[in-house]
């Protein structure tokens, strides 16, 4: 646990720092993944830690490449990846996942796009769903701070993991 507490502050710079400015900076990617390493192989589980920064990586390698992530977010999931280290990686993977869907839709559906389909439904259930899905249409290409959702998926596994015995080798 003392693990969580030396690297929740990087965590939380990244998120933010992405749900401000859409971008995490490489020196704190890099900064963060070289001192979860160097923290990690001190204590004796240098190997953990690096087979947690190589399943962050692939983690977001395929989405990476299909245009829906930036690298940064790749690099941030490493990062974050090596801090977690080899089983609690798979439980950041899964929490971040499930932040960042939930992210999305509170990100499409803001306040004003509920109260407008809220009156559209007062006309019917079509147009409702027309008025959402145009809110929708509109932000498609907007970026997403995923970065955020990382964060969350390192602060869940930490509280609440998801493999309650972790996956073994």
């Amino acid at each position: 646990m003392s693990t969580f507490w030396v690297f929740l502050p990087a965590a939380l710079f990244g998120g933010l720092w992405d749900l401000r400015y859409r971008k995490v900076p490489n020196i704190l990617n890099f900064g963060l993944l070289f001192s979860a390493l160097v923290w990690h192989a001190a204590r004796g589980n240098g190997f953990p830690s690096a087979a947690g920064a190589a399943i962050g990586l692939v983690a977001l390698f395929v989405p990476y490449c299909m245009g829906g992530m930036g690298a940064g977010d790749v690099k941030f999931m490493a990062a974050l990846g090596a801090a977690a280290a080899w089983p609690g990686v798979i439980d950041m993977a899964l929490w971040s996942a499930l932040s960042g869907g939930i992210l999305v839709i509170v990100l499409v559906l803001r306040s004003s796009d509920w109260r407008g389909a809220w009156l559209a439904l007062a006309g019917g259930n079509r147009s409702a769903f027309r008025e959402l899905f145009a809110a929708a249409a509109s932000r498609r290409r907007e970026k997403v701070p995923y970065a955020l959702a990382m964060t969350a998926g390192f602060i869940l596994s930490s509280f609440i993991p998801i493999l309650q015995g972790g996956v073994t080798l």
